[in-house]
């Protein structure tokens, strides 16, 4: 019956109102009514909550800081509306009066990127302008405005220098909820794996993990910044110095095959001297050729600039990300205990509800019906 139970257990109170309102005569129809939407209500929440909190899941959006903004301190000037009640008795009355008010507007700068915004240090500004070559003084378009700059002064890029960003995004993930033939097995307590990188700083990544921090982190976020916005991928990178490849099936297993989006190299025993031992990619992916291909890449090339190179291009010719809408078909029911909370809930309101009806001093003589 699915998520449907929620409904069928919300008709009982339902019923039960019914026959109250029937012999009753404290409860009146538009009680009863009220009560049944509540009922309803109630059901729709859980329902609604217990699907979002299965599903709810993340994935990181790369992207790289497009344009940055220097907004200089200026004084704004408006009125603002006030009331007051004027005489007394059946003479007062209220008017509405008018004063000049004046706001400041704090010097700040910004930084955009192409899915959000975030407050910068000035030198952080100056840096950008001079990697941007670039800083156009606009009109600031300030209503109200009474003193200060009445301009802004942007620094676009003209010169392709990029600084990388991340994003976290939220997404409907049915498999992570449902059993189905994508599910992975629980990894064992002595297994050690790694977290899934959840970047918390917007300009910094968590992507290199294990021995992949030999790799240079600014340039294998720069190659995200490239990749995200085209290729709708997030590359991760982990290393080990001494295990065998079957720990990289635990680590999928920990990141339930990885969001939406990741692809995820897994080595082993590469140096800056030397390639990988063995190399795993996985990921959601449309097509294995490119996985196949970055693992051939690692197997073959020491940790270098070159070998980031190359699997970029690799990524630029035959990744596809996987399209989820594929897995719509899979169906996510809630676990048992929702349906017991939800019965003790709906019982609980209903009867709170119901005392109150039967108590207050509403009657069918009063209304009539």
């Amino acid at each position: 019956m699915g998520v449907a139970l929620f409904y069928f257990l919300a008709l009982i109170p339902i019923a039960v109102g019914a026959v109250l309102w029937y012999f009753d005569r404290k409860i009146v129809w538009f009680e009863w009514l009220g009560s049944a939407a509540v009922a309803m209500l109630t059901a729709a929440i859980f329902h609604g909550c217990a699907i979002w909190g299965m599903t709810d899941d993340i994935e990181t959006w790369s992207g790289y800081i497009t344009k940055a903004v220097h907004y200089p301190e200026w004084v704004e000037k408006y009125r603002q509306a006030h009331t007051r009640t004027v005489g007394t008795g059946k003479h007062a009355h209220t008017e509405t009066y008018y004063t000049t008010e004046y706001r400041t507007h704090s010097e700040h700068w910004t930084a955009f990127t192409q899915y959000d915004d975030h407050e910068i240090a000035e030198n952080f500004f100056r840096e950008i302008s001079g990697n941007f070559l670039s800083l156009v003084t606009e009109d600031g378009r300030k209503s109200g405005f009474y003193s200060g700059d009445p301009n802004v002064y942007v620094a676009y890029n003209k010169t392709g220098f990029i600084y990388p960003t991340t994003l976290i995004r939220h997404w409907k993930n049915k498999l992570k909820a449902a059993p189905s033939v994508f599910s992975f097995a629980k990894v064992p307590t002595n297994v050690v794996v790694f977290a899934w990188p959840e970047n918390p700083d917007w300009r910094i990544s968590q992507r290199l993990l294990g021995t992949a921090t030999q790799f240079d982190q600014l340039e294998f976020d720069r190659m995200n910044s490239r990749l995200g916005p085209s290729k709708k991928v997030n590359v991760i990178m982990v290393g080990w110095a001494n295990e065998d490849n079957q720990i990289s099936e635990w680590q999928e297993a920990k990141w339930h095959g990885g969001e939406k989006n990741d692809l995820v190299i897994c080595f082993g025993g590469m140096t800056r001297s030397k390639p990988a031992s063995w190399a795993r990619v996985f990921g959601w992916s449309e097509s294995f050729l490119a996985k196949r291909n970055i693992e051939s890449l690692m197997l073959k090339n020491p940790a270098s600039p070159q070998l980031m190179a190359a699997i970029e291009k690799e990524i630029n010719a035959n990744y596809q990300i996987k399209e989820w809408k594929k897995f719509d078909y899979i169906t996510v029911e809630p676990p048992s205990w929702c349906y017991s909370v939800f019965f003790i809930v709906v019982l609980l309101t209903q009867g709170g509800l119901y005392f109150y009806l039967h108590n207050n001093d509403v009657t069918k003589e009063e209304t009539g019906f």
